[in-house]
């Protein structure tokens, strides 16, 4: 618990400095819309370039039209999950998971940070069996998309496109089993926002770099760049009186070289989605409590083959919770 503890305290201090620099296991995190800014006849009110990071009548996109230049939703989550599965290990796992998210637009594009902290049950022991407990790991992810629209200070979209940007970010995780995760990423390549009347829709399709270590055999691992592809979105709706959000990500990462044991990795592919509902509405406060349910599937689980190990692929049904600043 002491080692986890001062790798939650270094990724935590690590988001913090990365998004003080920039002025955006897999944390669960979505790149949010930065739009170009509208046209002077769509614009009804004057925009302000360094206005605060605060947009509580637009959070996560939920409103019509464009997002505003600057704006932020911060929140606090819950999930749980009882059908996790991690390479090398045959018992489902369960896991308690606990996440803290920002997400908004800033003068130049858009950020999104997250940070997961993940308890799991003896099944995935900490290092020295399953007589000392469940494992636990901190994983944390930041995204920063710069847009051209905002940038350039005119409209760039076109069609079903309405911005184009560059998107750069990382991925740092630690944990205390075997394994004795060290995950170090980089993420960098080109970005489209698609046009929609609600929510938002974007794809990144460039490069990723990692390093990370292997407990088991003992050595440091540096892998080979590899591509890679990932999308976020949110659409919100409504069913009947209840107002509801869909959102997700999902990315694919292709062969990156050897793993820890030798063995050459495969195309690997994350998703995770969710159903929510707005219930804070009910209270007279709009976007402020959501509750649903979630679902993550993992194939080829950090590249690994399905024929070199079992528990390489996750199909994970989840109860999730979240409070909205």
């Amino acid at each position: 618990m002491k080692n986890i503890s001062v790798a939650l305290r270094a990724s935590l201090a690590g988001a913090a400095i990365f998004c003080c620099l920039s002025k955006p296991g897999y944390a669960e995190v979505y790149t949010a819309p930065a739009a170009s800014p509208p046209s002077p006849a769509q614009q009804t009110t004057p925009s302000n370039a360094v206005a605060p990071l605060t947009a509580p009548s637009l959070k996560s996109g939920e409103e019509p039209g464009e997002p505003p230049v600057s704006w932020n939703d911060t929140y606090i989550g819950y999930r749980y999950g009882n059908d996790f599965h991690y390479p090398g290990m045959h018992d489902k796992v369960v896991q308690n998971i606990g996440y803290l998210t920002t997400t908004g637009g800033f003068r130049f594009g858009s950020y999104a940070f997250n940070v997961d902290y993940l308890v799991s049950n003896a099944a995935n022991p900490e290092a020295g069996g399953p007589s000392t407990g469940g494992a636990q790991e901190v994983y944390s992810v930041g995204r920063v998309e710069l847009s051209a629209g905002k940038i350039l200070g005119r409209p760039v979209g076109f069609g079903i496109v309405r911005d184009v940007g560059f998107t750069s970010g990382f991925e740092f995780g630690s944990k205390n089993d075997a394994y004795a995760e060290r995950a170090r990423m980089l993420v960098f390549g080109p970005t489209i926002e698609f046009a929609l009347p609600r929510g938002f829709l974007n794809l990144t399709a460039g490069l990723r770099t990692e390093s990370n270590h292997n407990g088991i055999t003992g050595v440091d691992v540096h892998f080979n760049t590899a591509w890679h592809i990932e999308s976020s979105w949110l659409f919100p709706f409504r069913a009947g009186p209840v107002p509801l959000i869909f959102r997700g990500f999902a990315s694919v990462t292709g062969p990156k070289g050897k793993d820890g044991f030798g063995v050459e990795t495969q195309t690997e592919f994350l998703t995770r989605v969710s159903l929510l509902a707005d219930l804070g509405s009910f209270a007279g406060h709009p976007r402020a409590v959501y509750a649903g349910v979630g679902y993550e599937y993992w194939h080829h689980m950090y590249g690994s083959p399905t024929s070199e190990t079992v528990g390489t692929i996750t199909s994970a049904p989840m109860l999730m919770a979240e409070i909205h600043f």
